[in-house]
């Protein structure tokens, strides 16, 4: 979030508001003015500034008790200050003062703060504004009764944390501040935030930007858009890239055969996670749909096609690695502690703000009659998975939320078919974003009348944390309300390795391109394919992992080694059964350099190099040994 000149702290308190243009009436809560926020050096970075607004807890009937809002404000940097912008984090529950703002304000707001203030906003019960704390469901309490023991410990506060409360809170701060018309950025369910703002309060607001929101009014309670679009994004994910759209023809269709197939007959077997861990498994098209597609962004999905194929022709290893780094039994899903991300904070945001199939007020074996009866009425498929696949209770589904263990109020964000008018408005999707496709963005973008809507090539989750077009785009538009070229949004930025296939052995794997030196036969083409893709895939699954260790695909280990100056170790890291590579290397920005050993499948023993940009679109890495360079598609 931004914030205008401090010094504007003076101006009036008492501003007056525009009406609310929506098609249907959105009650408008009169405000009293209130004192002015004092703000200090934050202790941890004195560049910022902050401060603790306390705000009504129980904003329909007040009663005294208030929840203190934590804010911090990156001041704007040059000699010109014209307002502020506001931001927060999503989830629910993430907190935006956890070191987020830290690179927000001076590095992906830079041309901004240069005029306006960053406002940085711990919501209610988020962070250090009373963050929610609910011990058991943070740590991954039994799904259902753990969500329950939460509620029921927050008691007659349970619904004081809606998305509308959360608006009204943006505006106390604004006013505690002294601005006028504030620029809105919103992430993720931060885009509820800001989109409930401008309904609330229009006339406060001078631009919002929301990227992949959250969206909650108008939206199917089953939330069935991401598995209806998931064929179309692999097939372009996999069209990207030349290895990937060689190798594999049909990826819609080999994603329909694989959870086809996982429906009727789930895999069973032993799979070695990224860390190196065994984990007996039982892939199921409810893991595949739950798990598998949401891992490490988008590398689940990234190399799922390759995967199903490799099963196809009897080789399960890839998709049981897959498998193994989202196993449910690894644990319950823990949060860790409430300032970082509060679970307590997603429960009740969730449960008031979100639209569900049950009436959120009736006894609970209504609830459960009434959930059922609009399971039943479902569709069986949403594109390539079954409806039981995807709305499936506990840890590893979606459905039922887990408000169905309690009664809440329903407080949507405002009523359904509101259009806002007269607000420049900027709604960004990522072309990638396997949780929140495009299809849920546009929801979001209805409700601004006039609305920019861009879709970022080969972004996921928030375009303008994968994309420097998106970034500048996104700034360029808080500035001048005005995308200008946006063509650089067509051209993606971040892309992930996708091998072209798994093959189980060196020969059949497709052979590199040579590049110079005496002509080579097609094993050794073949091994120094073999080569460079142990290397990409020990460090992507090293970039993908919390930690240090890694595994290779078919054996071996990959480490880091931090104070080296080729810092990852590969020690026998086997992507097919029968070539294994040790070496090290260095990977800085978009640039790879080492040096490896291997045994060749024909016994004898080789050393080489590797050198070239890595995770760069079009790119090549060139390996060299025996005299010979090669060229091995590094994307």
């Amino acid at each position: 979030m931004q914030h205008a000149s401090i010094a504007a702290v003076v101006a009036s308190l008492t501003l007056a508001l525009s009406p609310i243009v929506t098609t249907a009436a959105v009650p408008v809560v009169q405000r009293t003015p209130r004192p002015l926020l004092a703000l200090s050096p934050c202790p941890d970075e004195p560049t910022f500034k902050c401060g603790t607004l306390p705000v009504p807890l129980n904003r329909r009937h007040p009663d005294g008790r208030t929840i203190p809002l934590h804010v911090e404000v990156f001041p704007h940097t040059g000699p010109i200050a014209d307002g502020a912008v506001f931001t927060s984090e999503g989830g629910p529950g993430a907190s935006i003062t956890i070191g987020g703002q830290h690179y927000q304000g001076p590095t992906l707001l830079a041309e901004v703060s240069k005029t306006r203030d960053v406002v940085f906003i711990d919501q209610r019960g988020v962070g250090l504004s009373a963050a929610i704390n609910c011990d058991a469901w943070q740590h991954g309490g039994p799904f259902y009764s753990s969500a329950a023991q939460c509620h029921d410990q927050l008691g007659d506060t349970a619904n004081f944390y809606s998305t509308t409360d959360v608006a009204d809170d943006l505006e106390d701060v604004r006013r505690a501040l002294g601005y006028g018309k504030i620029d809105l950025l919103g992430p993720s369910y931060a885009g509820n935030d800001m989109l409930t703002y401008t309904a609330r309060w229009t006339g406060n607001v001078r631009s919002i930007v929301i990227g992949s929101p959250a969206a909650t009014v108008g939206t199917d309670p089953f939330y069935a858009y991401p598995p209806k679009a998931w064929a179309g994004m692999l097939t372009s994910l996999c069209r990207r890239t030349p290895v990937c759209d060689a190798a594999n023809p049909d990826p819609a269709g080999t994603l329909y055969w694989l959870a086809a197939q996982l429906r009727s007959k789930p895999l069973k077997g032993t799979g070695i996670d990224s860390h190196g861990v065994s984990h007996k498994l039982t892939v199921t098209e409810n893991l595949l749909a739950n798990g598998i597609m949401f891992y490490a962004d988008y590398v689940g999905p990234s190399e799922v096609i390759q995967a199903a194929t490799a099963l196809r022709h009897g080789d399960p290893v890839p998709l049981l690695r897959l498998a193994a780094n989202v196993d449910p039994a690894n644990g319950p899903h823990d949060s860790g502690t409430p300032r970082e991300e509060s679970r307590g904070h997603w429960l009740a945001r969730t449960c008031v703000d979100q639209p569900v199939q049950w009436d959120k007020g009736a006894p609970a074996a209504t609830r459960q009659r009434q959930y059922s009866a609009a399971y039943k009425a479902e569709p069986a498929m949403y594109g390539p998975v079954s409806k039981g696949a995807w709305a499936a209770p506990g840890y590893a589904g979606y459905q039922p939320l887990p408000c169905i263990a309690s009664t809440w109020e329903d407080r949507p964000n405002f009523p359904v078919g509101t259009k806002i008018t007269g607000v420049p408005a900027l709604v960004m999707a990522g072309e990638l974003d396997f949780g929140l496709p495009p299809s849920v963005v546009r929801i979001a973008a209805d409700s601004l009348v006039g609305s920019k809507q861009l879709t970022v090539a080969g972004s996921g989750h928030i375009p303008w944390l994968w994309s420097g077009c998106a970034a500048d785009l996104m700034q360029r538009f808080i500035l001048t309300h005005d995308l200008g070229d946006a063509s650089c949004a067509q051209v993606p930025e971040s892309p992930v390795w996708l091998p072209g296939s798994f093959p189980l052995t060196t020969a059949a794997a497709p052979p590199a391109r040579q590049l110079r030196g005496p002509s080579a036969p097609a094993d050794l083409r073949r091994a120094a394919t073999v080569i460079g893709w142990t290397l990409m895939d020990g460090l992507q699954e090293m970039a993908s992992i919390q930690g240090v260790t890694s595994a290779g695909l078919r054996g071996g280990a990959v480490t880091y080694q931090d104070g080296q100056d080729r810092p990852f170790r590969f020690d026998r890291a086997r992507f097919t059964r029968d070539l294994a590579v040790t070496g090290a290397l260095a990977w800085e920005g978009k640039d790879v350099d080492g040096q490896f050993t291997v045994k060749l499948p024909n016994g004898s023993t080789v050393t080489g190099t590797v050198h070239g940009p890595y995770r760069v679109y079009g790119a090549a890495l060139t390996i060299t040994m025996l005299g010979r360079s090669f060229s091995v598609p590094s994307h």
